[in-house]
């Protein structure tokens, strides 16, 4: 019993942190593993030497918060649904306390090697089990799948299961990289990719594209040698999977037919093949020019929709009158329209932030952050179509794994000067 309690001591934060991604699937429940983890840092900031551990940590997780939480507070005093904006704006601060104590909490390298490890052991079966369901209908639990997409354990959430798994797999394909064997990293991309292929989301498919190209970049640097033989079994492995996911997955093949439509022109191809969010983004523009300094308001942009729409307008008429779009779908506009140029001013100073930061960090800090630096990279990539960027299934990702890559630095390290 004492060592069982003594385990759970030491361990019990990175059994959280696999419990955050474990819980996406299901609702909300994601929120309390980043709850426990915002709760925790008042019982932390009771050490002395934890004090300082959240004093080093602070510096780069601050001025991060901060780049996007000034926006989303300062557009929330004349927003067009002032409820809403003040409710997240005020709850968003549980993502400072989370990533403070993340940072901390985790910063042992065996810590974040245990998330790691148990993070790509779950996203590797959530693959296997989108087979079962394409194949059998039902997934291991007995989920049935869903009529318009594929969506193993998200049930009704289907259209989070594909870019959820791409936005996510740096983390199984980081840590097959450092720990298994070529064949076993091989092995593990081609069930990630043909589980977000057959998952039927766009979204997905431009992220792993994403994903592909990085790591045939990085397989040519020495370090990666022993997986370098494995570069020429990257796009043969993507081709068959692509054309295995094409004749076993009807939704996968009417989704490349409406891609292949909008690159031939076909007529209603483009409307088609954006999901119909062209009026979306027309609509967020409006909004922007009429609200440049601090947008709508964040959480906002459903208010702003019904006014802005045009009359006829798609999403309206299909809800029959009373909603439209819920958000911009694309990054940019998403912070143009929900926070205007201050939002944009925030964005830019976070990217500079970042670029500084990364000249003051080791190689050896670098590379332990990588899988969480681009899994960022990959949900913030600014030319995909998006979740809601300021949503809570969205900004608890992000904050998430800022948590985690401030873990993996040298917080003693880490000073007001760097």
């Amino acid at each position: 019993m004492k060592l069982f309690l003594r385990r759970f001591q030491s361990d019990w934060a990175s059994w959280l942190a696999v419990g955050f991604v474990a819980l996406l699937p299901f609702a909300r429940l994601y929120e309390i593993p980043l709850s426990v983890f915002a709760v925790s840092l008042a019982f932390l900031a009771r050490s002395a030497e934890n004090r300082a551990l959240i004093r080093s940590a602070s510096y780069f997780v601050l001025p991060l918060f901060l780049c996007y939480w000034i926006p989303v507070f300062l557009s929330s005093l004349d927003s067009m649904d002032a409820q809403r904006s003040w409710i997240h704006s005020l709850a968003s601060l549980r993502y400072l306390a989370a990533a403070l104590a993340m940072s901390v909490l985790l910063n042992a390298p065996s810590a974040r090697e245990r998330v790691l490890r148990w993070t790509a052991y779950l996203l590797l079966f959530w693959a296997i089990d989108a087979f079962v369901q394409l194949y059998f209908g039902r997934d291991l639990f007995g989920i049935s799948m869903h009529p318009d997409r594929l969506n193993a354990l998200f049930i009704k959430r289907y259209q989070f299961f594909g870019p959820t798994l791409a936005m996510l797999s740096p983390l199984v394909l980081e840590h097959a990289r450092r720990e298994w064997r070529p064949w076993a990293w091989a092995i593990s991309f081609a069930l990630i990719l043909g589980a977000v292929m057959i998952a039927g989301m766009r979204a997905g498919w431009l992220t792993m594209a994403l994903v592909l190209a990085t790591y045939m970049a990085l397989m040519l640097k020495r370090e990666n040698r022993e997986l370098r033989r494995t570069i020429f079994t990257i796009p043969a492995l993507a081709v068959i999977v692509l054309a295995v996911s094409y004749f076993s997955s009807p939704l996968f093949q009417q989704r490349i037919d409406v891609a292949h439509a909008f690159l031939t022109g076909a007529e209603m191809s483009v409307d088609a093949s954006s999901m119909e969010r062209i009026p979306i983004f027309k609509a967020a523009l409006r909004i922007y020019r009429d609200h440049p300094v601090n947008g709508v308001g964040v959480r906002a942009f459903p208010a702003a929709y019904m006014v802005y729409a045009e009359p006829d307008d798609v999403h309206i008429r299909k809800s029959g009158g009373e909603s439209g779009a819920f958000h911009a779908h694309i990054i940019l506009l998403e912070v143009m329209a929900d926070t205007g140029n201050i939002g944009l001013l925030g964005l830019l100073a976070a990217i500079a932030f970042l670029v500084y930061h990364r000249r003051k960090t080791t190689p050896v800090e670098r590379l332990n952050a990588f899988p969480f630096v681009l899994a960022l990279a990959l949900i913030l990539f600014p030319f995909n179509s998006h979740f809601a960027i300021y949503g809570t299934y969205t900004s608890s990702m992000i904050w998430f794994l800022v948590g985690l890559w401030g873990a993996s630095l040298r917080l003693g390290g880490l000073t007001k000067k760097t």
